[in-house]
């Protein structure tokens, strides 16, 4: 499970050559996933400049196409990998994945490189701006040609074009191998794991602590001599929400009463010096589940409209947020905070503004060091320059002390967002842009 084994997927020479085509009818023909009549359905959109429709509809096909793919490994497994404990092997993709978290999953498989990432992210945006309820008040202003046309082909390119979107088999395969062979320390798989990038790093994690949660019998056995030969191995390199993520199972595990997963973990935290990342309550529970109801407003149609009560919600939970929630808290509340390109909602920002209002500079040390740098929700955010300049100005009205950091595009991005001034913001834009391709 080394590198090139776990990012199987490789782009196709005559999709990638789209990126030059400017003819609807060429770029839609290579969409093998669509049925000819809905081929010259999008190309007659075209015609008829019906660009909303067009680009509206094979994103939908897209997307629905992209989780269906995804769910192949199983939707049990998809809500280990998305830390989704709500998705359980019924769940419906359409319904319980959103097309960020899809696209996210797909990239860290390898099904979507880097620049279609970032161009599905961008495209997202555009459909969901041109898809909202009509306003009175809006501009008037339609989806243009090009905006379609980069839509279109970013989605034949990365999902309509290909035979199938293949996941890292090999990653499945080793999930299994968890709950069923306990593994020697110096095991092949282990050994690969320790080479391999960080989302499986993570995603091991995630699926140990399922087994401990919920397996019975031989497969908890197995699973617990694993998590103690495992955990310890990988502790140094995990970061502090997976460290926090463990703490958070070891008192759930022990509000339960299950005794053997309690010793395994306790053991594991002895050795890794790792209570520290024991929660004093599960209130993280909850303001989990807030942030994560915020982001699904965020990410959805009339996201300026519905933002706000999610929003006041989260804020009314209190100022004192538990550290196992505190990423996905800031990662909500910066969503709101920074909005997309075609501006924010005005009525969440007063909550917004209270949470961050009450963060110390310690707290927020801890966020731009330990979680910006793999916030992709953020980062995507950030290489857009109305939103790096918002981002500036939240920094200065926070007062926010610059953190030392040793990772040298990280110390660019934080010089330029805590002196400000004129061209910084571009310079956020560019170095959000390097971190978010990394």
């Amino acid at each position: 499970m080394n590198s090139s084994e776990v990012v199987p997927w490789q782009p196709v020479a005559n999709l990638v050559a789209l990126d030059i085509v400017q003819d609807p009818k060429i770029i839609v023909g290579k969409a093998i996933n669509l049925r000819p009549k809905e081929r010259q359905q999008v190309i007659s959109n075209f015609k008829l400049q019906n660009y909303e429709m067009a680009s509206s509809y094979v994103w939908t096909k897209s997307m629905a196409l992209l989780k269906n793919n995804l769910a192949s490994m199983g939707m049990d497994f998809i809500g280990e990998l998305l830390q989704r404990p709500d998705i359980d092997a019924d769940s419906d993709p359409s319904q319980s994945v959103s097309d960020f978290e899809a696209i996210e999953l797909a990239h860290e498989l390898g099904a979507v490189t880097k620049t279609q990432r970032m161009r599905l992210l961008v495209s997202a945006n555009v459909v969901s701006h041109f898809s909202r309820s009509f306003d009175a008040n809006d501009d008037g202003s339609d989806m243009m040609h090009e905006e379609a046309l980069q839509c279109v082909k970013v989605c034949v390119q990365s999902v309509l074009g290909l035979d199938k979107v293949e996941a890292a088999q090999s990653f499945v395969d080793f999930r299994e191998r968890l709950s069923t062979v306990t593994l020697a320390s110096d095991a092949p798989e282990i050994v690969q794991l320790l080479s391999s990038p960080y989302f499986y790093k993570k995603t091991c994690i995630s699926i140990l602590l399922n087994i401990l949660k919920s397996g019975k019998g031989a497969a908890l056995e197995n699973g617990s001599r694993n998590t103690s030969t495992i955990i310890p191995k990988v502790w140094a390199e995990l970061k502090g929400p997976e460290r926090w993520q463990i703490g958070q199972a070891y008192s759930e595990l022990f509000n339960e009463g299950k005794s053997s997963a309690i010793k395994t973990l306790h053991g594991v935290l002895v050795s890794t010096s790792g209570f520290d990342y024991v929660p004093e309550s599960l209130r993280s529970n909850s303001f989990t589940k807030a942030a994560h109801a915020v982001l699904t407003a965020h990410q959805g149609m009339d996201n300026f409209y519905n933002e706000p009560r999610p929003m006041k919600e989260l804020a009314a939970m209190g100022s004192s947020i538990p550290g196992p929630a505190f990423a996905n808290v800031m990662t909500a509340t910066l969503a709101i905070k920074l909005g997309n390109r075609y501006g924010f909602s005005w009525g969440a920002q007063e909550y917004a503004d209270k949470i961050l209002q009450n963060l110390t500079n310690e707290r927020w040390a801890y966020y731009l060091t330990q979680q910006l740098p793999q916030d992709s929700l953020i980062l995507s955010k950030l290489v857009i320059l109305d939103c790096a300049e918002r981002w500036i100005s939240l920094i200065h009205e926070a007062g926010v002390e610059k953190p030392d950091t040793t990772n040298k595009i990280l110390g660019a991005l934080l010089t330029a967002s805590c002196d400000g001034g004129d061209g910084k913001a571009s310079i956020v834009t560019r170095k959000a842009q390097a971190l978010f391709s990394v």
